[in-house]
């Protein structure tokens, strides 16, 4: 048992080690993070930052990705003698307290065990990670002339203008953030000044010089900002840089989303001053984490106001479920039918 925990304990050191060796990467070529949100688009962004840079080093051709027993409840296999990709996977744990140590739940005898159970026995629960395999819709039987159904995302630019007044609705309505199109009374000049977020009065501005396109990718970097420094508390507990680097990877996030391709060069280099002015709390993975998670949990509010003004663009925003394979369950009903029933002996 002690041997298969080392083991255990020796492959999620290895998961983490190719973590730091990516991190270090993006350290020395930064372009590489847009990369991976792109990358990260793919899945709407509902893995872990962590997963999908495992997943990215792994397999980067990779679109859509489930566990074995994942393809197999939805009727597909993966095909013989492919290898599936390492990933963390967690494992919610019961710690038991007995006296001045912790056991877990499923070690702890019967006793223990009904003690907690009844209430009379404290515990904390706890989120332990393993390792993993997932695989991606290319390693299966999944039909490849369906594919194009999970690539083919995004908004047609001539309805840029138009999203963009939605997503000053969803600022407004939903974010509590006034949103300032065209703004002219602030008297937002010189070309480098697009727009701004101003947490103390919670709005937004956004220049009058911008086009439609040029105004959605704006207005995308200060929800960001909105979203991850909407307080004073975060505006002034946070450095420049870093705020810079969260805002672009929400943009960027929300654009690939969104069809656009926009702010990899100011990513870059806020990814860059930040790591030269702020070393000690630099912490990439950590933003991107946070990002991620905000995002996650707007963006189908934001998809649900887009499908509203327009709803032909909601077979691109949603992203398609996979339909449980019908050859397969036909194959099932088949097999039961074909199953003898067991003849009924009469005791005597």
């Amino acid at each position: 048992m002690a041997e298969e925990k080392n083991n255990r304990s020796e492959k999620l050191e290895t998961l983490d080690h190719q973590i730091r060796d990516i991190i270090n990467q993006w350290n020395e070529d930064p372009a590489q993070i847009s990369n991976f949100l792109q990358f990260a688009s793919k899945f709407s962004y509902s893995y872990s930052p962590r997963n999908t840079m495992l997943i990215q080093q792994q397999q980067s051709g990779a679109i859509l990705c489930k566990s074995f027993q994942g393809w197999k409840e939805l009727g597909y296999s993966v095909k013989r003698g492919e290898h599936g990709m390492e990933v963390y996977v967690p494992t919610p744990i019961t710690l038991l307290k007995i006296a001045d140590t912790e056991i877990p739940y499923s070690k702890a005898s019967k006793e223990q065990q009904a003690a907690y159970d009844a209430g009379n026995l404290e515990g904390r629960k706890i989120i332990h990670f393993k390792v993993g395999y997932t695989f991606d819709i290319a390693q299966t039987n999944f039909p490849p002339e369906h594919y194009p159904k999970f690539l083919d995302r995004g908004i047609p630019s001539e309805l840029h203008k138009q999203c963009t007044e939605v997503l000053k609705e969803f600022c407004e309505e939903t974010l509590g953030v006034r949103v300032f199109l065209q703004d002219q009374d602030q008297e937002i000049k010189g070309a480098a000044l697009y727009g701004f977020h101003s947490p103390g009065t919670s709005e937004i501005h956004i220049a009058s010089t911008l086009q439609d396109t040029a105004a959605f990718s704006t207005l995308t970097h200060e929800v960001g900002h909105a979203l991850a420094h909407g307080t004073l508390d975060e505006f002034f507990n946070i450095g420049s840089h870093q705020k810079e680097f969260e805002a672009d990877v929400m943009s960027i996030m929300l654009q690939q989303h969104y069809g656009l391709d926009e702010r990899k060069s100011h990513l870059v280099g806020h990814y860059k001053s930040w790591l030269e002015s702020d070393p000690k709390n630099f912490a990439p993975d950590k933003s991107i984490k946070k990002m991620f998670d905000l995002y996650s949990s707007q963006v189908k509010l934001l998809d649900q106001k887009m499908i509203q003004k327009f709803p032909e663009l909601a077979q691109k925003l949603l992203a398609p479920e996979i339909e449980p394979n019908p050859e397969a369950k036909l194959q099932k009903q088949i097999t039961r039918k074909s199953i003898p029933k067991k003849k009924k002996t009469l005791r005597r």
